[in-house]
Order: structure tokens, then sequence, then C-alpha cells
């Protein structure tokens, strides 16, 4: 399997856990053409675009908009 292939798919199935491509275009701010591009394979997405697809799937159900940050606070004494 191709690199365009492989992240057409992953882009896919985060557009299925969100809902749709208009879900899937406001998630990651970008006009719902170049989302149509990417699964079509005509445009190869950036790599930041895959793995936040990856993301989007591994969270099934609760990939939303509101992705916390993860910080560690270390408190001094």
């Amino acid at each position: 399997m191709d690199q365009r292939t492989r992240y057409a798919q992953a882009l896919s199935q985060a557009e299925q856990t969100l809902g749709g491509r208009a879900q899937l275009a406001a998630f990651f701010r970008v006009p719902a053409e170049k989302i149509a591009a990417w699964l079509s394979g005509e445009e190869i997405p950036p790599l930041e675009v895959f793995l936040g697809s990856l993301d989007v799937i591994a969270d099934g159900p609760y990939a939303g908009f509101g992705r916390p940050i993860r910080v560690a606070v270390i408190r001094q004494r």
C-alpha cells in the first residue's frame, strides 16, 4: 500500500468518526475542497493531517474539537 492510499484511508476513517466531510474540514481548519482532494488521492495531505487523523480514529466517538492540551504541572514547595 502506498503512502497516498494509506493517508486517504486514514482520512476516510476520521471522516466517519467525526460524522462527515464538513466536520473533518472544520476539525483540520481547511476547505472541504482540500479534504476532497486528499480523500481522492489527488493530493497527499501533510504529515500533521495524517497523524491528526490517527488521533481522531484512536479517540473514536470521543473525538471532537476540544482536544485537551496535556501539560504536566510541577509544584514547587
